[in-house]
């Protein structure tokens, strides 16, 4: 077998979704060499196959409509998050990575507008973010799209898996890959300044999962492309990156927000039992409470065809019928139940009320269109998960930090391979537009070749200990003390 092709640059960029993405462009734009890898045939990842929800701090889109945001209500908001997630999940939030992100993901917004993307609405969550931040893009493709020219300026290798990293002297000097459609044709990629991981998470390997969830949480259904295998996890973890959040990977009902906008939910007495659209812990708090904990998304034909792509997406098939009547009986629902259900529904959306009086929903139908046009299609609610909150220690410049504290030369990360932000990513939008402006931030530094010696390399949280100097305090029980 011959030897790996041999491909020398500045920058090497492994994953080419929102993180990967922003990172490339900002290294074209410093003018220096890049090489991206990418395990998909395109560019964009789960972002463009997602319903294409950022939320933004203190963007134009903002301004225009007389919305007052701040770095402080947003950093109040993300605080409330991670306060609520705490029963449930040993999490670290890195306030001054939010911060970062709060301060930059305006510049995000104005980058995204110039280059195309166009953003339809404001999506209020008004549970998760005090003020309207969460945007929705008018077609998710546009993201991918948006960056285009500057993959042209770079040398991008698709259908490429990452392999291991390459070391010089404690340095991250660059990356060994393999073609996917042939193991002999692999790569040696050399970075002169810095390798970028950028591979998304580790939802769709429960392999992975297991290391840190029960077996069978591990082997729940995910959402979104099969690449997110947490590869960047992986090969940073082998030089010494450290981990943080990895136990946290949030439980949801499966289904994009997309189709949310338009359904409504239905448990066995053919009724509604909560609002679609609020927090995510929510949804499934209200699943749980159902007889058998089973539920259905009940959409009309228009939604159905409009949003086919996303459903088909969903764990369980749709069941379809001519009418409300014939769905309950293919369902198992009471008809009167299912047909009274809909009709209020309808009722309140002919209405100018923004509020649904039964649930509180907020998040309604776009033009508030209604329920009405057969067939119908019930899909069912399944528990598993979105994202994983999981990932590296990282520097203001986005390089990682090894397990004494220590920023690793050569190496950055951005996106879901970066564990200090995710955490606040239930308020919603943060996966995305995190990716996106905080992968420009990994991509300069990057393109600097800034490395641990570097003023910018602090590493956040800077009087952090390591974990060698943390002291635990024994607790001694007195014998007699104790109960049978």
């Amino acid at each position: 077998m011959a030897g790996p092709v041999h491909i020398e640059a500045d920058v090497v960029v492994l994953g080419t979704g929102p993180a990967g993405m922003a990172a490339v462009s900002a290294a074209v734009a410093a003018g220096v060499e890049v090489v991206a890898v990418e395990a998909m045939p395109h560019i964009g990842g789960n972002a463009v196959w997602s319903t294409g929800y950022l939320a933004f701090v203190g963007s134009d889109m903002q301004a225009e409509q007389g919305i007052v945001d701040s770095e402080e209500t947003f950093v109040a908001d993300a605080r409330a998050m991670v306060e609520a997630a705490e029963d449930q999940f040993g999490v670290e939030c890195d306030e001054d990575l939010v911060r970062l992100f709060a301060r930059e993901s305006a510049e995000t917004y104005r980058l995204l507008t110039e280059r195309g993307v166009r953003f339809s609405r404001f999506i209020p969550r008004p549970k998760q973010h005090t003020v309207d931040r969460m945007a929705a893009v008018e077609d998710t493709w546009m993201l991918g799209r948006a960056f285009v020219p500057d993959f042209e300026r770079a040398t991008t290798l698709y259908g490429t898996l990452a392999d291991r990293l390459v070391t010089e002297d404690g340095r991250v000097t660059g990356v060994r890959a393999h073609s996917a459609d042939s193991a002999d044709t692999e790569y040696l990629l050399t970075a002169r300044r810095g390798v970028v991981l950028a591979t998304g998470g580790y939802q769709s390997n429960p392999e992975l999962r297991r290391r840190y969830q029960p077996g069978f949480v591990a082997r729940a259904p995910y959402l979104g492309i099969d690449t997110c295998r947490g590869t960047g996890h992986l090969l940073g973890q082998a030089v010494g990156g450290d981990l943080m959040n990895m136990t946290f990977v949030p439980p949801l009902v499966i289904v994009s927000s997309s189709v949310v906008e338009d359904a409504i939910a239905v448990n066995e007495a053919g009724e509604r039992f909560h609002d679609e659209a609020g927090p995510y812990e929510e949804r499934v708090e209200r699943l749980h409470a159902q007889p058998g904990r089973r539920a259905w998304y009940v959409v009309d034909d228009v939604v159905a065809r409009e949003k086919e792509g996303l459903i088909g997406q969903m764990p369980e098939p749709p069941v379809q019928a001519a009418t409300l009547a014939e769905l309950a009986a293919l369902i198992g629902v009471p008809a009167e139940a299912l047909q009274a259900t809909v009709d209020r529904w309808n009722a309140f959306l002919d209405t100018d009320a923004t509020v649904d009086p039964d649930h509180g929903r907020v998040v309604l139908p776009p033009g508030r269109r209604r329920c009405a046009t057969g067939p119908f299609t019930a899909v069912p609610m399944v528990e598993g998960v979105n994202f994983c909150c999981g990932g590296f220690r990282v520097t203001r410049d986005m390089q990682v930090v090894d397990v004494f504290g220590a920023a690793i030369p050569g190496l950055f990360a951005a996106g879901d391979c970066v564990g200090g932000l995710n955490p606040v990513s239930d308020l919603g939008g943060i996966h995305i537009c995190g990716g996106l402006t905080l992968g420009r931030v990994a991509g300069r530094a990057a393109a600097r070749g800034a490395d641990d010696r570097s003023d910018h390399g602090t590493v956040l949280h800077a009087g952090m200990p390591s974990m060698l100097d943390t002291r635990i305090e024994l607790v001694h029980l007195d014998p007699s003390a104790t109960r049978a």
